[in-house]
């Protein structure tokens, strides 16, 4: 098959999965009301794999498949290739109004680590998980499938580890091996994208230690799989206002706590079991590709957040005010360095088997930068606006025939622009920054792929610290 449309992406999601939000049973995810915004917005990806300008991009000739196939699924082999892979991520997010399509750039993020690390298990304890990977790869990129990450354990305290948990679930791990394969128990929490993807991929979260090696598994499994649960957080559902919420009503993820009641994994979809060892490093190579996404998607929203700053300031009539076009400028500034991290992470990238690995040093230091400054860029595009962003009348009032008339002149902004217009702005700035949808963008930018000292800790492990001493004593010489 290598390529599917929208539709048969949704098909594909009439599984029987078990999916449940603001304690009610979700039948079928793409028939429900708050479901199918987000199934829309994944199945987008498709549709622009469709558009002839964008095809070259999201598209390619897969040497494994003999057939195009989805650009997600390509192995990067160069600098350029690894390059192509974020220019891909970020038109993808930018044709998507800002909002990261995960659904095809995390499954295959957990791919390229697990093609690096599976053959450094292979060749350190003679197991055969490299072919599994190959081969779950291969039918992944043929089925053309969504994939899902879980990776987070709910952790329980986390002062202790797996094996010192009160409660051994706390932290997904495997509760039997049979001839066939394993079975596995626990919980992973913040599965973005989960609900309405095809593939579920679960590694882990940390380091572990050799007690801990019941808890050192790496799978994956159909969503409809029996004994797998998602519980999910509610979002904006198709019946609220695409003038009100423009961006969330038509481009939002949604996430779940995800747990597992003794589901049964086949060998062939288990990439490890038991090597304690490895644990950490897959979970570092899987950051290490993330990271680049991180900063591959984000530039998209600094564009927005640019553009709705420069429009406000036009509709105030302040365009040219010294203090507004400083703080246009740091929006700027701000969208530019995140997409520099993103381009000096390829062109300086490592190889691994074969495979270009970003340069954790400029993607750690770039998710660092655009995460650590995201609050303040809020800030800074709020404060150009103003306090319309949270005072203004919804589409409703616009709609109204008394009330109508009266936003149009009262909310009128500089050279003509009319009510309406700038209360579309409006609402859009506070649909990305002040709504409840906003507050979700301000807490992943914070922690979604790994908290601020992850990336410091990344940083720190990919920086030459013994060369910049030794610079040092070469200054201190006599």
């Amino acid at each position: 098959m290598a390529l599917r449309t929208a539709n048969d992406y949704r098909a594909g999601l009439r599984d029987g999965r078990r999916v449940w939000a603001a304690g009610r049973r979700i039948e079928d995810v793409t028939a429900d009301p708050m479901l199918r915004v987000t199934v829309d917005h994944s199945a987008e990806v498709f549709a622009l794999a469709e558009q002839p300008a964008l095809r070259p991009l999201f598209v390619y000739d897969d040497p494994e498949l003999g057939e195009p196939a989805s650009a997600y699924f390509r192995i990067p082999r160069t600098a350029a290739e690894l390059r192509a892979r974020g220019d891909l991520i970020e038109e993808n997010t930018r044709q998507q109004r800002s909002t990261f399509n995960i659904t095809k750039a995390v499954g295959t993020d957990v791919l390229l680590g697990l093609l690096v690390v599976a053959g450094e298990v292979d060749r350190a304890l003679g197991t055969t998980y490299l072919d599994r990977v190959r081969r779950y790869r291969n039918g992944c990129a043929r089925r053309d499938v969504t994939m899902a990450l879980a990776q987070t354990d709910v952790k329980g305290d986390r002062s202790l580890r797996p094996s010192q948990q009160a409660d051994p679930d706390l932290y997904v791990r495997v509760v039997r091996r049979t001839a066939d394969g394993i079975v596995v128990r626990g919980a992973k929490a913040h599965t973005t994208a989960g609900p309405v993807a095809d593939e579920l991929i679960v590694i882990p979260t940390r380091a572990f230690a050799e007690e801990d090696r019941d808890w050192a598994v790496a799978f994956s499994t159909p969503l409809a799989a029996p004994g797998l649960t998602m519980i999910c957080r509610p979002i904006i559902t198709e019946t609220a206002s695409a003038f009100d919420n423009p961006v969330s009503r038509r481009n939002i993820e949604i996430e779940c706590l995800t747990v597992f009641e003794d589901v049964f994994v086949p060998w062939e979809r288990v990439f490890l079991c038991g090597e304690w060892q490895f644990a950490g490093r897959l979970a570092t190579a899987f950051a290490t590709f993330h990271r680049y996404t991180a900063v591959s998607y984000k530039p998209p929203i600094g564009e927005m957040f640019c553009g709705a700053a420069a429009l406000a300031a036009e509709y105030h009539g302040l365009e040219r005010a010294g203090a507004i076009r400083s703080k246009v400028a740091r929006l700027a500034m701000y969208t530019a360095l995140t997409r520099a991290a993103r381009l000096a992470a390829a062109s300086e990238c490592r190889f691994a088997d074969g495979i270009a690995v970003p340069n954790g040093a400029y993607s750690n230091a770039g998710k660092h930068y655009f995460a650590s400054e995201f609050h303040d860029v809020v800030a800074v595009l709020q404060d150009v606006a103003g306090g319309l962003v949270i005072t203004a009348p919804t589409e409703a009032d616009l709609a109204n025939a008394e009330t109508g008339p009266l936003i149009e002149k009262y909310l009128a902004g500089a050279k003509g622009i009319g009510g309406r217009r700038r209360l579309a702005l409006m609402h859009l700035i506070r649909d990305l920054t002040a709504s409840d949808f906003g507050g979700y963008n301000m807490l992943v930018t914070l922690h979604g792929e790994g908290s601020l000292e992850a990336q410091l800790l990344g940083a720190y492990r990919d920086a030459d610290i013994d060369g910049m001493k030794a610079l040092v004593v070469r200054a201190l010489a006599p």
